[in-house]
C-alpha cells in the first residue's frame, strides 16, 4: 500500500513539474544559506525531495541508504519549540512530522493539559522529544506572588512526571526549562525561576501560527527571519492547529533541503543559552 502510494505521488509530482510555471523565489541575505534564485523550480531539486521522502518513510531501510539523505551542515541548526499542548488532535500529527524529518524539538506543556491528556505527554517523550514547562493554567507569571508562581511551576512539573511515571527511563526528557505564557517576564519571574533551578526559555522567531495564518505564510515568516541557531515558536494546542501542521511540514521540507538540522533547545542538563 505504501509503495503504491509513493508511486502515485512520484508520478503526480513529475506531471506537476512538467505543467507548472516556475514559482518566484524569495530573496534573502547570503549568510542565511538560501538556495540560488529560482532553485525552487529546479526539477532536480524536486526529484531529490521525492527520493528523500521515499527513503525516510519506506520500511526497513538498510543503513547503506543513509547517504541518500541531504547532508546537514553542522553550522545550520534550528531549534523548534511548541507551546500549549499536549493536545490529542495536533500533538501526534506534529510528532509524526518530526519523526519523518529526523527532527528533535521541545514541547512546552501546560500543566492542566498534561493532567487531562497524560498519554499524549508520554507519547512526546517516547518519540524522543523534550518537554518543558508552560505553567499550569497558562496565566501571566508577572502578575503572581511567589506562592502562586511556585504552584504554577511545581504543579506543572508534577503533572508531567505523573504522565511519565510508567516509564521512569523517560524522565530525563523533562527539562529544567520554563517558558512563561505570552512571553511575559520581569525581574521577579527570572529570579523566582532561578531559585527553583529553572531557565527561562524565550524565542527569536515567532511564526505567528497562533493568528490563524496559512501554512504558506508560516513558511514565508520563517524564511524571512531565518538565521542559524534561532529558536522558533509554534503551537501544538489551544485552537485549530491544522495550518500549523501544514506550515511545519513546509518548514521541515525547505530547511532540510537547505542543509539545516533540528536540535532540542532544552535537554535534561538545561538550555543551549540563556536569554
Amino acid at each position: 500500500m505504501k509503495k503504491w502510494l509513493f508511486s502515485i505521488l512520484n508520478l503526480a509530482a513529475l506531471a506537476g513539474l512538467a505543467l507548472a510555471a516556475p514559482l518566484p523565489a524569495m530573496a534573502a541575505p547570503a549568510h542565511q544559506a538560501l538556495p540560488p534564485v529560482g532553485q525552487s523550480a529546479d526539477p532536480g531539486r524536486a526529484q531529490a525531495f521525492i527520493q528523500l521522502v521515499n527513503n525516510w518513510t519506506a520500511p526497513d531501510q538498510p543503513a547503506e541508504n543513509n547517504q541518500d539523505l541531504p547532508q546537514a551542515n553542522p553550522d545550520l541548526v534550528i531549534y523548534l519549540t511548541f507551546d500549549d499542548g499536549p493536545d490529542p488532535d495536533w500533538t501526534p500529527q506534529i510528532l509524526a512530522l518530526l519523526q519523518k524529518y529526523h527532527a528533535t524539538a521541545v514541547f512546552y506543556e501546560i500543566g492542566r493539559n498534561a493532567r487531562t491528556y497524560p498519554q499524549i505527554s508520554l507519547q512526546v517523550a517516547e518519540a524522543g522529544q523534550m518537554i518543558g514547562l508552560h505553567g499550569y493554567n497558562h496565566i501571566e507569571l508577572t502578575k503572581l506572588g511567589y506562592n502562586d508562581f511556585y504552584r504554577e511551576v511545581i504543579d506543572t512539573r508534577d503533572a508531567i512526571l505523573d504522565a511519565l511515571s510508567s516509564r521512569p527511563d523517560l524522565e530525563d526528557h523533562l527539562t529544567p526549562c520554563l517558558r512563561p505564557p505570552y512571553g511575559a517576564v520581569n525581574d521577579s519571574v527570572y529570579n523566582r525561576a532561578y531559585d527553583l533551578n529553572y531557565a527561562i526559555s524565550m524565542w527569536h522567531l515567532d511564526t505567528r501560527d497562533w493568528t490563524g495564518i496559512s501554512g504558506e505564510e508560516i513558511l514565508a515568516t520563517v524564511e524571512r527571519e531565518l538565521e542559524p541557531y534561532r529558536v522558533v515558536l509554534m503551537h501544538d494546542g489551544g485552537e485549530d492547529r491544522s495550518e500549523t501542521v501544514r506550515g511545519l511540514e513546509l518548514v521541515l521540507h525547505e530547511l532540510t533541503l537547505r542543509g539545516y538540522h533540528f536540535e532540542p533547545y532544552c535537554t535534561a542538563t538545561g538550555q543551549e543559552y540563556n536569554h
